[in-house]
């Protein structure tokens, strides 16, 4: 500890009318104001990352206390301000006040201290801090501190004092650990510790119960303690660019994450718990040796999955079938052979992206999914698509598909009837459920049964139940023995 508990203040309540409760609980800070003190740079001469007088630094620092505001980036500076600290030390126990810390503004200044506004923004970016005074912990009222793009080697634990503070951004530092009063900072919503040299995360991170939006990448973590799981809030994680070979189990805990980044590490696989993530919308997970395509079998809200660069051999169909927003799929550079039917039953999606797999072959389907506006699949051994209809792009593709798919439901009507009445496997109860749930998603996706070329004479009751629960505009019953309607 930098200082006595006895010479801290206890961190006030912070003002109604600055902050809104979100549904779930979470405090967030709304219409944060620029930062701006309000006092030109060019008429005092002062060049942008050059270091300023003093005389300079304390108008700012005056400035700040009609506003909360203190803008010091890329000012030059080698350590923090004293006089930042000095108003913020108002009384001790005995409510004697530290004036020996007091800068003296001048003789005219009208200013009083009780009218002054506590400092709940400060910028420090872009200078060359190699520290930070444990004085730090005095601005009890502080919202906004960012810090990056310095050399500190180290925080110290007298942050903790910093229990308003809601947005703490030290990127581009030379950190290599956290202190532990860093997660006493209880009301932190956003933490941005990116470019760093941090090589173990404590299993404190859990204290942070409020944290939305964590930013850890381009450090050098190898793996991730259980506690993350306990970040429940957490909308973002971004964890790029480090040298992850595992993620614990607990990951599945993160149940209000939408956007997933976990690019360039060495992770093998995903934990099942990933499934899980039901609010989820956007991974990135390229650059990494993954040789299983994850489940995502509760992620109906997933819109993106973006997976290239990875060592993944197949995709299979109970993979997919659960994502329903799913808007773009990239597995380029990967050792992918065959594309499951499924991607073609994707409701949603828009972008596929195959480029550099090991495909002989598209799914011929996948025509009739109106919704796709990007196939990429160049640099595949395509044995059954021409290079010139690939080369031409997603209209030729598209049309190439289309025109196989009507030939081969053509031959299908010539095929000897007695060959549907034949089952070629006897069907698993997962696989009945699995095709069951394909066919209703068939029908509610596009409006349309198609049980045509099928030489029945009835309807089997799966068929009958599917249309009269999805109640398709469009019923095609063509090249079948039905000797009266068999719906009503």
């Amino acid at each position: 500890m930098a200082s006595s508990s006895s010479t801290r203040r206890h961190p006030p309540l912070r003002p109604s009318s600055t902050t809104n409760r979100t549904s779930r609980g979470v405090e967030k800070r709304v219409n944060t104001p620029a930062l701006s003190n309000d006092i030109n740079d060019d008429e005092y001469g002062i060049a942008s990352g050059k270091q300023v007088p003093r005389s300079y630094l304390l108008k700012l620092i005056k400035r700040s206390h009609m506003n909360g505001i203190l803008n010091l980036a890329s000012r030059g500076l080698t350590e923090v301000p004293i006089e930042i600290f000095a108003d913020e030390i108002v009384e001790d126990e005995n409510q004697q006040r530290q004036k020996s810390k007091t800068p003296d503004f001048s003789q005219n200044d009208t200013e009083t201290w009780w009218n002054r506004e506590s400092l709940k923004t400060l910028d420090l970016s872009s200078n060359s801090l190699t520290t930070l005074p444990n004085e730090i912990e005095t601005l009890n009222y502080l919202i906004v501190l960012n810090i990056q793009n310095n050399q500190l080697t180290s925080l110290p634990d007298a942050i903790r004092g910093l229990r308003a503070l809601e947005k703490l951004v030290l990127s581009q530092n030379q950190l290599t650990i956290l202190p532990d009063g860093l997660f006493y900072c209880s009301s932190l919503l956003t933490l941005n510790l990116s470019r760093n040299h941090l090589t173990k995360l404590s299993n404190k991170i859990g204290q942070l119960s409020y944290l939305q939006d964590l930013d850890l990448s381009e450090n050098e973590f190898e793996l991730f303690p259980k506690e993350i799981g306990f970040l429940t809030r957490l909308n973002k994680l971004t964890v790029a660019k480090n040298r992850l070979r595992a993620l614990p189990h607990e990951f599945g805990g993160l149940y209000n994450l939408r956007s997933l980044d976990l690019s360039h590490n060495q992770l093998t696989q995903l934990p099942e718990s990933m499934g899980d993530l039901i609010n989820l919308e956007e991974i990135y997970a390229n650059a990494n040796r993954l040789t299983i395509f994850p489940c995502f079998n509760q992620c109906a809200r997933l819109k993106e999955i973006h997976m290239a660069d990875n060592q993944l051999t197949e995709i299979n169909d109970n993979e997919l079938e659960s994502l329903l927003s799913l808007v773009s799929l990239n597995v380029r550079g990967n050792r992918i052979r065959n594309l499951p039917e499924q991607v073609a039953l994707l409701p949603n999606l828009e972008r596929l992206d195959v480029t550099n797999n090991d495909l002989a072959d598209l799914p011929s389907k996948i025509a009739l999914n109106k919704k796709i506006k990007n196939i990429s699949m160049t640099g595949n051994p395509l044995g059954k698509i021409r290079k010139d209809v690939v080369r031409l792009g997603t209209e030729s593709i598209m049309k190439f598909l289309r025109n196989r798919l009507t030939i081969d439901d053509g031959s299908a009507s010539n095929n000897d009837p007695k060959t549907f009445d034949i089952p070629k496997t006897v069907e698993t109860d997962d696989e009945r459920k699995r095709r069951v749930y394909t066919e209703h998603h068939v029908v509610r996706s596009t409006g349309t049964f198609d049980f045509s070329h099928k030489n029945a004479s009835t309807l089997t009751e799966e068929s009958i139940e599917l249309i009269s629960k999805e109640k398709p505009s469009h019923v095609n019953l063509a090249k079948n023995k039905f000797t009266e309607m068999p719906i009503a």
